[in-house]
């Protein structure tokens, strides 16, 4: 009863995936909800079928049925689980583990990949394991943005930070990394600054960057520092900019 409730509080639509599926996605009404899902659902934001080395991909994806594991997609910064939603849809047999620090966001995103094989995790991703607190700059639900705790200062509704390594680490058993997808509002700045061994073993980086969002604090910097001496590809695609390992056999 409560769960019904609870679901009585949200607009709802009935979204195609574009794979013959179709499914109800909760939304906040009049919010930037709406134009997330319009832009990641709809306009299919994330189809890796735009990338000239799609086809290259999915050859990828069929030698690595043979190792017995499943595709691992980390989707940083999932807001209301549209973004989760859509590669869920897009690349068969996955695992997402969809992360959002803000707990209204994260509700919504829990209501719409019930279900799913999407693992909904409240936690900020960072370079290092601790905690760290929301910041809402008013930018709308979109927008949150984390800050980093030490020591246990300001821990009241604080969320746990948790790294790529450490997701790895515990997939590794079960799941390839395929997929990583960053949208963090700035906080990009933190997760390359250190522990970045998961992007050597990463086929793809979708990464939104922010110098536009918080000029002068060179939140871009320490990206393009740990992917420059790499051998990828560097390609931008609207708000997005794709990093992708040249050499996948």
């Amino acid at each position: 009863m409560a769960e019904q409730q609870d679901r009585a509080n949200y607009s709802s639509a009935d979204i195609s995936l574009g794979n013959g599926a179709a499914r109800k996605i909760y939304f906040r009404a009049n919010t930037s909800d709406a134009s997330i899902i319009q832009q990641i659902l709809v306009n299919r934001q994330y189809d890796l079928g735009r990338l000239r080395r799609s086809n290259e991909l999915k050859s990828f994806l069929e030698r690595q049925k043979t190792t017995g594991k499943a595709p691992l997609v980390i989707d940083a910064g999932a807001n209301i689980g549209a973004s989760s939603i859509f590669f869920a849809a897009i690349i068969p047999d996955a695992v997402v583990v969809a992360i959002e620090p803000d707990a209204e966001n994260f509700r919504l995103l829990s209501m719409n990949t019930e279900g799913l094989r999407i693992e909904a995790v409240c936690a900020a991703v960072s370079s290092t394991p601790g905690l760290a607190r929301i910041i809402d700059p008013g930018e709308g639900h979109w927008g949150y943005r984390t800050e980093n705790l030490t020591d246990g200062i300001g821990a009241n509704n604080a969320v746990p930070r948790r790294t790529i390594n450490e997701m790895y680490r515990k997939h590794s058993a079960q799941c390839f990394p395929f997929v990583v997808k960053i949208d963090i509002e700035g906080g990009e700045a933190d997760l390359f600054a250190a522990n970045t061994e998961w992007i050597g073993v990463t086929p793809i980086l979708i990464v939104e960057l922010h110098d536009w969002l918080l000029p002068k604090r060179g939140s871009s910097r320490a990206f393009l520092q740990r992917i420059s001496p790499l051998d990828r590809d560097f390609i931008s695609i609207g708000e997005d900019v794709y990093s992708i390992a040249n050499d996948l056999g």
